[in-house]
């Protein structure tokens, strides 16, 4: 069997088990019923409180404080030991003025001395007032101590939001920094530019070539009014240096092409053609140089104006003179640097912290365009271009 069955078992047993009640019991307990209330009668309570303030004045003359210690002019001071520190401490007597009693009070220690000893005869009065000098540094010095307590105990907490602040500062600058380029830092860019096809007045007669673009007597001798003009545009590669978090220096280099169809005359060896379709295509390759100036840079916007200019190089002036029974190539040379000068406002976009898209609309003025060949910038100087690309961030 279980000691959990024994237990059941035994519950079993003496769950109808009681113990019958004694008559005697029942009897006392109804005699305690029965019983009247005890009343305390008045009087009893006015003496009682007679006997209580006849007590209260024999005891306050009993226990009434003995009249304070005289003690004589030139009594000796007795030495007391304390009973914490077991130091030996000097009564200090006061001594009378001429204008004052010749009986003072004796002033006593704090503390309820232990023990009395008698001391050897001491030194006059007035010896006696260095150690009275001495003690008062001491007695001075303990509120001072109590004043700084709750002062110096602020100074964990003053330390603790002092440091936080710190660290916050410290977390707004590094946000902030790490937001714009820094200084000395460079980037890279892939970008594209496109110009307008709008032409200015062009003269309705035949541009008429001299002897020496004749290229000993072959090529374009008469170009009528341009049929049409194809969008010019650029592709290239460059830097930018930041000089500081404002202004960047930028340099590079890039590809255009220029493109026009006309109807022209050609002469070649042994043969003439008029009033054929020429196309005409231009390979330039150039140099910018700007200067950017930041008006807003933060972690997602860049917003800047610059100026500058470019140098360019004729690396092939391509004609195909369309004839039968086959097309004719004919290239030349360019002889002179195309220089132009462009300001603008652009803005990028920075998808990362080190990757931007970027847009730069501008106005760009092509110099000395009476030495060149025949082509857009010829007619009209001036143009509207608008450059777009990709930004990549280097050098953080």
């Amino acid at each position: 069997m279980t000691e959990k069955d024994f237990d059941i078992q035994v519950r079993n047993l003496l769950q109808n088990a009681q113990e019958p009640v004694s008559p005697k019991v029942w009897e006392g307990v109804q005699a305690a019923l029965d019983k009247p209330a005890r009343v305390i009668p008045l009087r009893f309570w006015g003496y009682a409180c007679a006997l209580a303030a006849a007590a209260a004045v024999v005891l306050f003359v009993l226990i009434k404080p003995a009249a304070p210690v005289v003690e004589p002019e030139h009594s000796n001071p007795s030495i007391f030991m304390s009973e914490a520190s077991g130091e030996t401490v000097p009564q200090t007597e006061i001594v009378p003025t001429q204008e004052e009693t010749p009986v003072q009070l004796v002033q006593l220690p704090r503390r309820q001395p232990r023990l009395m000893a008698q001391a050897e005869p001491a030194a006059p009065a007035v010896e006696e007032e260095a150690p009275v000098a001495e003690e008062a540094p001491v007695v001075e010095q303990a509120p001072a101590l109590e004043e700084e307590a709750p002062v110096s105990a602020l100074i964990p907490e003053q330390k603790a939001q002092e440091n936080d602040q710190a660290l916050l500062n410290q977390m707004a600058f590094e946000e902030e920094k790490a937001s714009r380029p820094a200084a000395g830092g460079f980037s890279v860019l892939a970008f594209g530019n496109i110009q307008s096809t709008q032409r200015g007045g062009i003269r309705g007669d035949f541009h008429r070539y001299g002897a020496p673009a004749l290229n000993a007597g072959v090529g374009i001798i008469n170009e009528s009014p341009e049929v049409s003009f194809s969008l010019p545009f650029s592709v290239g590669l460059g830097v930018q240096f930041n000089l500081n978090q404002r202004w960047a220096l930028g340099t590079g280099i890039r590809y255009t092409n220029l493109q026009r169809t006309f109807v022209g005359d050609f002469k070649g060896e042994g043969f003439y053609l008029a009033q054929t379709d020429i196309d005409n295509q231009q390979h330039w390759l150039g140099v910018p140089l700007n200067v950017y100036y930041n008006f807003v840079n933060t972690s997602r916007w860049r917003i800047h104006a610059f100026a500058g200019g470019s140098a360019e190089w004729l690396l092939d002036n391509h004609f195909l003179i369309h004839s039968s029974p086959s097309d004719i190539h004919h290239h030349l040379k360019g002889e002179h640097t195309q220089w132009s000068g462009a300001v603008g406002l652009g803005v990028e976009f920075k998808i990362t912290p080190f990757l931007g898209l970027y847009v730069d609309p501008s106005f760009r003025y092509f110099f000395n365009t009476d030495l060149q060949p025949r082509s857009l910038r010829t007619i009209q100087p001036l143009r509207f271009d608008v450059e777009a690309g990709l930004r990549f961030s280097i050098g953080k």
